[in-house]
């Protein structure tokens, strides 16, 4: 089996020539004749000399490729273009703030090649501010959890093996990093949790907070209504326009039949009320529906389109 490391990077200059010392050391440790790494470093961007250095350690090291995107995409499009790079069966996801224990691939792996699919990290003891970062996490664990099929401990915990194969272009969407698990819940995965070494963030600063529970709750709603059955979805929310204009429209014929029978005013009930929201709802499931397929063209069209948004430094 041969892996293809990626790793994420935006603003990481003070620790990546570490980050890099403790990868090595583990994927040359393991590296045989049947199993071969290289890894992928993918600048984001950056505003410091993070790309100076990996292209530095891409010029001495054979194994690693050095890659910047052509513009700041945030994580899940990094994540996704060093995928396109990728040319191995198998991805190692893992962040690059240093938080993940590079050692913990060592067990990831052999666990791995017994025969799963994904094998998945979960950080028990975490070594982050409880209040900005744990409990947010906590939070979005549980909508994940409720929404979806996934049994995942911790969505949000990044160093994951995965086959490349399950990797496919309808799951390249939102913040696709954090729920990649639910997002491939509808396939019947071999899926293994490990319990992973979490260490406290030396150099820059996290982005996740509260903010980002609500990114993943946009997410998981469009998660639930076109990710696990499109055709059938599609009908549904039809569906349930079609309910919302024929309320409005009995609501119509209720309010007149008041008006002319019993000499209820118009103003004396909220009918109107209901009537205008009935046929507002109506009209806003039907953009949905609308909506919804336009998404569905722009997914088919995604991979295509964002060939061109990475440079590659060296391809070995």
């Amino acid at each position: 089996m041969n892996y293809s490391l990626i790793v994420p990077l935006f603003n990481e200059q003070d620790h990546i020539e570490n980050l890099n010392k403790e990868i090595l050391s583990i994927t040359n440790q393991l590296t045989t004749d049947n199993r071969k790494f290289e890894i992928i470093y993918i600048d984001d961007c950056s505003k410091d000399k993070t790309f100076l250095k990996i292209k530095e350690i891409s010029d001495k090291e054979e194994t690693v490729i050095a890659a910047r995107n052509k513009w700041n995409l945030g994580q899940s499009g990094s994540i996704f273009n060093g995928i396109q790079i990728s040319s191995n069966e198998n991805v190692i996801l893992l962040d690059g703030d240093g938080q993940n224990d590079p050692a913990d691939i060592n067990k990831m792996i052999e666990e791995f090649e017994k025969g799963y699919d994904l094998v998945h990290g979960y950080r028990d003891k975490r070594k982050d501010p409880y209040l900005t970062k744990t409990i947010p996490s906590k939070f979005a664990n549980q909508l994940v959890r409720f929404f979806s099929k996934s049994k995942i401990i911790d969505h949000g915990c990044s160093l994951k093996i995965i086959k490349k194969k399950y990797l496919m272009s309808d799951i390249y969407w939102g913040d696709f990093h954090r729920l990649l698990a639910a997002r491939l819940s509808n396939i019947d995965l071999k899926i293994l949790q490990i319990e992973t070494n979490h260490r406290e963030r030396r150099f820059g600063k996290s982005n996740y907070g509260y903010s980002r529970v609500w990114r993943i709750l946009i997410d998981l709603v469009y998660l639930y209504l076109f990710q696990n059955a499109k055709n059938n979805n599609f009908y549904v929310i039809g569906f349930a326009g079609l309910l919302s204009l024929l309320f409005g429209f009995c609501s119509i014929i209720f309010m007149f039949w008041l008006k002319i029978f019993k000499g209820i005013s118009f103003i004396q009930t909220p009918l109107p009320i209901l009537i205008v929201f009935s046929i507002l709802s109506s009209l806003i499931f039907f953009s949905i529906m609308f909506i919804s397929q336009l998404l569905f063209e722009i997914k088919s069209k995604l991979k295509s389109s964002l060939d061109n948004e990475f440079e590659v430094i060296k391809k070995n």
